[in-house]
């Protein structure tokens, strides 16, 4: 009598020769790989429209305040402008007699960075970045006309900057 051997199918992989899978399983398999795989293709069509309703990733570089207060003779510290985070460039009169001045500044975005620099003209005079610690700084500002910058740099996004152009009058 003679038996019959049947095999089965197989096919080569990496660790030798295994069962090829017939059936239900296969069919299941397959399917679950076109729903892994459709999953991914929907993900990346719509990552674009996610990220376009995200707020800004690039940080916030406005501020949330600035005052400017000089000292003057009888060192009191009045705040001479008006603050609108929108506005950038502001203007003051000072007398001769004021040599320094506190600069009250905090940024919307908490982690991002504060500097003072002060100019007459284009020449660079002192700058500093504020203490995180502290809401303001001191500045001692030169005789004549100036310029003190507040710049905001959070740490991933583009730098903001403010300007305070200071005019000297003779009359306080």
């Amino acid at each position: 009598m003679r038996t019959l051997r049947v095999r089965a199918q197989t096919r080569r992989g990496s660790s030798g020769w295994k069962p090829v899978e017939r059936g239900y399983a296969m069919r299941y398999s397959r399917h679950l790989v076109s729903l892994r795989t459709f999953g991914l293709a929907f993900a990346v069509v719509l990552t674009p429209a996610f990220m376009q309703i995200e707020p800004d990733c690039g940080g916030d570089s406005s501020l949330a305040v600035l005052e400017f207060r000089p000292f003057n003779v009888s060192r009191t510290l009045e705040n001479v402008i008006d603050f609108d985070s929108q506005e950038r460039v502001y203007e003051v009169e000072l007398g001769e007699q004021s040599h320094q001045a506190m600069v009250v500044a905090e940024a919307t975005d908490p982690t991002a960075e504060l500097a003072i620099q002060c100019y007459v003209g284009d020449d660079f005079i002192a700058g500093h970045p504020m203490d995180p610690t502290r809401t303001w700084t001191v500045i001692d500002l030169p005789s004549g006309d100036s310029t003190v910058m507040v710049f905001v740099r959070p740490p991933d996004g583009a730098e903001g900057k403010y300007t305070i152009h200071i005019k000297r009058s003779l009359t306080p």
